[in-house]
């Protein structure tokens, strides 16, 4: 009989896109362990493009499709499905033929080896993980003289100096202080320096009421930006974590100003990302600056154990979009050190070591 599993491992990387490029088929994206196919494994509606999630993952030599299908599958099973859908089915001894292979006895079946079909499924927890090449990802830009509106106030600023934020710290990210508006001014820049928004921690009542934390609005201009696409603090600190390989991802910015104050400026490593969502653009920045080693420390959003047992499994799973491609861990306060919805550096550096100690790997 046809061993199938031996003749898909004769396949290479670059056989399977100019197999798949005999029907108009190119690779979305591609890194060291996988290339993503717009999904031509199954029909689509009238007009809709096919979305690119469908993987081929390169040790396994296996596709598995996170849309329609769901499914796991091989390259001979791919081309009879595509066959299908334009109307002129295929034997498995067929597709082999159109890949190039040479098999002379009769087809059978291709079996999805157990121990590949559960690593493939796991991966499915990386579904919005697709990796682009962060060179690529643009931001819309803000001219910079908009900050010389707001300058450094000791006592506009108080708030967050009482709070144990350092001087240096904040002015090493361009804090500002709005007295018209009671308002801290954050802007935030991309891994280059250029300005793509900046946000405002608002403090009088009526401006709490709208939310705490919003885009600033300024001379008829909202310098909005897209937060799932960057990190805060990326070109602050950039260098210092490409030169340690390593990064901490707090929620918000405050969080990455304390570490720096902690651990000095020049030896910051942490990011925010701003709210709770890892996406496939942090992914790539994280690569990019060849970070190696990532700690998640989200917030405390946790007041007893019952809750604190529901976010582990929360921030477990957050971690793991990121665990394929870095030494992954993640932070919680087992011992209830700090109040409810503290980032874990809140309480100052012995408290934060304390947690950082007992991290859980992924």
């Amino acid at each position: 009989m046809v061993d199938f599993k031996a003749l898909r491992e004769e396949l290479t990387d670059e056989s399977i896109k100019n197999i798949l490029l005999q029907y108009n088929v190119e690779p979305v994206a591609e890194d060291d362990k996988h290339i993503i196919f717009p999904t031509c494994c199954h029909e689509h509606e009238p007009g809709e493009t096919p979305s690119p999630k469908l993987w081929y993952y390169k040790d396994t030599k296996l596709f598995h499709c996170f849309t329609k299908c769901d499914d796991t599958f091989d390259i001979f099973t791919l081309l009879q499905k595509m066959h299908k859908i334009r109307g002129n089915p295929i034997t498995v001894f067929e597709a082999a033929s159109i890949c190039g292979l040479d098999s002379t006895e009769a087809p059978q079946a291709t079996p999805v080896d157990k121990e590949n079909l559960e690593e493939i499924r796991f991966m499915q927890s990386m579904n919005n993980a697709i990796v682009v090449n962060p060179d690529k990802l643009t931001f819309k830009t803000y001219d910079k003289s908009v900050l010389r509106s707001f300058h450094f106030d000791y006592i506009g600023l108080s708030p967050w100096l009482e709070e144990g934020i350092g001087v240096e710290a904040l002015q090493k990210f361009n804090i500002g202080y709005d007295k018209q508006r009671d308002a801290i001014i954050i802007p935030n820049f991309d891994i280059h320096g250029n300005l793509i928004g900046v946000r405002a921690r608002f403090f009088k009542p009526e401006d709490i009421k709208k939310g705490k934390y919003r885009p600033l609005y300024w001379n008829h201009t909202l310098y909005n930006h897209p937060t799932g696409r960057t990190f805060y603090g990326i070109y602050e600190n950039h260098k210092a974590i490409e030169r340690k390989k390593m990064a901490v991802i707090f929620e918000g910015e405050k969080s990455v100003l304390k570490y720096g104050t902690i651990y000095g400026n020049d030896q910051n490593i942490a990011l925010a990302t701003l709210g709770q969502n890892i996406t496939s653009d942090h992914i790539a920045f994280l690569r990019q600056m060849g970070v190696r080693t990532v700690i998640l420390a989200y917030d405390t959003d946790y007041e007893d154990y019952k809750q604190q047992k529901e976010v582990e499994k929360k921030y477990r799973e957050k971690a793991s979009i990121l665990s394929p491609y870095f030494n992954m861990s993640y932070l919680i306060d087992y011992d209830f050190l700090l109040p409810y919805k503290s980032s874990p550096i809140d309480g100052g550096k012995e408290i934060f070591e304390t947690i950082l100690s007992d991290r859980r790997p992924v």
